[in-house]
């Protein structure tokens, strides 16, 4: 199989041969036909040993494709291709993962939680400009010492990624791909710009954002399911209560609620429409979704009181289980009986 010769944004670095750090390989990188994903994905949710932090790294011919794994969850995606780095939704990556498998490579290892953060963090966070020159390594980090500066740098060097936390002005910590067993981390940066012995002297890419605490959870392509059917079976009661004027009222509220909650974008509209799944936290879904229920159905409480409570309950019904996990009905200001 040839290798791909996409290059990372900005820089001469081949997508396909980018490794990253890991504390232990769970699966060394494969050609993805051999690989089942869908096995891999219940296998860490259902074994005790499986259920560690990791990442996925999927090298496909155009782009490189990472799944972030928290405790054996799938939590949270992004992707690195030559018109840049971003967030991506689950289900997206999902599919982008699955396509052409013999023309792609997949590599699953374990990792610390700080290292996931980081590697999401770089993707989903825009650079930093802060003139940093990785010629000069003794400059760079001067000046970050002077400008006192906090956040992640990334550094990349004969294709391995290397993730540095910085506070202050001063290293915190650093999750190194090229680190010798018995390595520190002092000597471990000092090859990223100095290369190791009997090796050419690498060339360094760096980039600075302001890094993430921890790896924020993505709402699953399940919930987003759950939350689509809840919404268009609303918009259908109320229609039956409101005929000509139920299903109008709804898309209404949504419409007008969507530029503060984007999440209402994916949801709503007519029953089967298509729409991009949104890049949202599992709460951040539920609020939005709350918002225009307590909206929508506020409106209609007014002309005829108690509907809210009973229309909720019947579109809820069936996945009231999921909804309640992520505390949806105690956003709204009615109370809820099954």
């Amino acid at each position: 199989m040839r290798a791909s010769s996409a290059v990372l944004t900005d820089t001469s670095i081949r997508l396909w041969d980018l490794v990253f750090p890991s504390a232990r390989p769970l699966m060394q990188r494969t050609r993805a036909a051999y690989v089942h994903l869908d096995n891999l994905i219940a296998y860490s949710k259902r074994d005790r040993d499986a259920k560690v932090d990791a990442y996925l790294a999927c090298y496909r011919p155009d782009e490189t494709i990472l799944l972030f794994f928290q405790r054996g969850e799938l939590a949270n995606a992004a992707v690195l291709a030559p018109a840049g780095r971003f967030a991506v939704a689950l289900g997206e990556a999902l599919q982008h993962v699955r396509a052409e498998p013999e023309r792609a490579e997949v590599a699953f290892h374990a990792a610390p939680a700080g290292q996931l953060a980081a590697m999401y963090a770089c993707c989903a966070q825009p650079p930093q400009d802060l003139g940093l020159d990785p010629s000069n390594p003794d400059v760079m980090f001067k000046g970050l010492a002077q400008s006192q500066w906090t956040g992640l740098l990334e550094l990349i060097a004969a294709n391995h990624a290397s993730y540095v936390r910085v506070g202050g002005g001063r290293f915190l910590s650093g999750h190194f791909a090229d680190m010798k067993e018995g390595e520190d981390a002092r000597s471990a940066m000092a090859h990223i710009f100095a290369g190791r012995p009997g090796e050419p002297k690498p060339k360094v890419s760096i980039r600075a954002v302001p890094g993430l605490d921890a790896l924020p959870p993505q709402a699953s392509p399940a919930l987003i399911q759950v939350f689509r059917a809840f919404v268009w079976d609303l918009g259908d009661l109320a229609e039956r209560e409101m005929p000509g004027e139920g299903a109008k009222r709804a898309e209404k509220s949504r419409t007008r609620l969507s530029g503060e909650h984007t999440a209402l974008r994916s949801v709503g509209g007519e029953r089967g429409t298509e729409a991009a799944d949104p890049i949202c936290e599992p709460q951040q879904l539920s609020d939005a979704v709350a918002s225009w229920a307590k909206d929508f159905l506020g409106e209609l409480e007014i002309m005829h009181p108690g509907i809210a409570a009973r229309l909720v309950r019947e579109a809820g019904r069936e996945q009231r289980y999921a909804l309640g996990a992520v505390g949806f009905f105690e956003k709204l200001p009615w109370r809820i009986e099954w």
